[in-house]
């Protein structure tokens, strides 16, 4: 069974810190990752798994 999609707004602050971590993770995992791109979204390919980021472009600001 799929866990349910949870969504929530969070501070400019908190997403740069959480993908800081992130990088930080990746990068002390790894000396070089494979790095996807096509159109709107890359992939960060890892041994055992990948990150996946699209970019999709809405009207407006929210």
């Amino acid at each position: 069974m799929e866990n349910p999609k949870q969504t929530r707004r969070v501070s400019s602050k908190k997403l740069r810190a959480l993908l800081a971590e992130l990088a930080d993770d990746i990068c002390t995992m790894q000396d070089r990752v494979t790095l996807s791109l096509a159109g709107n979204s890359f992939e960060i390919h890892l041994e055992g798994g990948s990150i996946n980021i699209t970019i999709n472009e809405e009207g407006g600001k929210q």
